[in-house]
């Protein structure tokens, strides 16, 4: 299985050869957790968790390749639903702000990846600039919540938001 071999050439241009059949030889042979990443629709949800995946991550992978992807965050509480618990549902896709954070974790997430603001202060003031980050983050969540009236991220629900 080219996907799983230690000396692959690894060409990610394509995917023909990739199915949800990988993914159940993936399981057989890996014992550990196993978490699949690029989840978007409740029926690829409900087949990874059927595969064994112990996570998912909804995400477009940026949605930098196609132009009229959907958003991650608009497709969270569809896929969330679909496996009703089963797994940890975490999210990636642009988020930037504590606000963001705190709508991804209102709507089911388990957990929100983000990255491009550490590295964008990684890259102007190294880790002086990633501590100013997290900081700033942490500081705009903690506000966030406050305004919400909530105290702990487990009291974040979709009663807090307001759908258009």
């Amino acid at each position: 299985m080219p996907v799983l071999a230690k000396n692959v050439n690894r060409d990610f241009s394509g995917r023909r050869h990739l199915d949800w059949s990988t993914l159940d030889q993936v399981r057989t042979r890996w014992k550990g957790n196993l978490v699949v990443k690029g989840i978007l629709h409740p029926d690829d949800a409900r087949r990874a968790v059927s595969a064994g995946a112990d996570g998912l991550i909804v995400s477009n992978h940026g949605g930098r390749q196609l132009d009229g992807t959907v958003a991650p965050l608009t497709m969270l509480p569809e896929v969330v639903e679909a496996i009703e618990g089963a797994v940890p549902v975490m999210i990636d896709g642009s988020f930037r702000r504590g606000s963001q954070v705190l709508k991804a974790l209102s709507l089911g997430a388990s957990f929100v990846f983000l990255g491009r603001p550490f590295n964008y202060a990684a890259s102007i003031a190294g880790e002086a600039g990633v501590k100013k980050a997290v900081s700033l983050l942490g500081s705009e969540m903690e506000r966030n919540m406050a305004l919400l009236g909530v105290t702990d991220v487990e009291e974040l629900t979709t009663d807090l938001l307001r759908r258009h």
